[in-house]
Parts: C-alpha cells; structure tokens; sequence
C-alpha cells in the first residue's frame, strides 16, 4: 500500500514540478510543496516498517514536518 502510495505522488511531484517549469507558473509551488511532504512522510512511514529503530524515518518524519510547516507559513503570507 504504501509502496505504491510512493509510486503515485514521485509521479505526480515530478509531472507538477514539470510543469510548473514549463509554463512557469510559480502560484502551483505551495501544491508542488505540499505533496514532497506528503511522499517524504511516507518515505518516513515505509523506513520506519522496515526498521522500528530507523534513524532516517525519524528524519523523514521531521523533514516533511517543516516542509507541511513551511507550506501552511506561505500560503498565509502570500
């Protein structure tokens, strides 16, 4: 499930992030932004199954944290 959840949004990222580029429409960043955190917290959950002690889930976790952090702080702002 949560493989293929990954699969899923690195597609989406990548296609978003494309396009973006592309047409260089700068007011989709916060969507682009906000699903990295949401794969980086599932990079954080998969790591954390494999591994209850992982070290790099826990950072995964953080990581995408901020990034939810830094998203909800720029919609606001913007």
């Amino acid at each position: 499930m949560l493989k293929v959840l990954r699969i899923i949004l690195s597609i989406s990222v990548v296609t978003l992030g494309s396009y973006i580029l592309i047409t260089r429409k700068m007011e989709l960043l916060p969507y682009s932004l906000f699903l990295v955190g949401v794969l980086t917290l599932v990079l954080g959950l998969i790591e954390l199954k494999k591994d209850k002690k992982s070290f790099w889930g826990y950072i995964n976790i953080g990581a995408s944290a901020f990034v939810f952090f830094v998203v909800i702080y720029t919609s606001q702002f913007s």
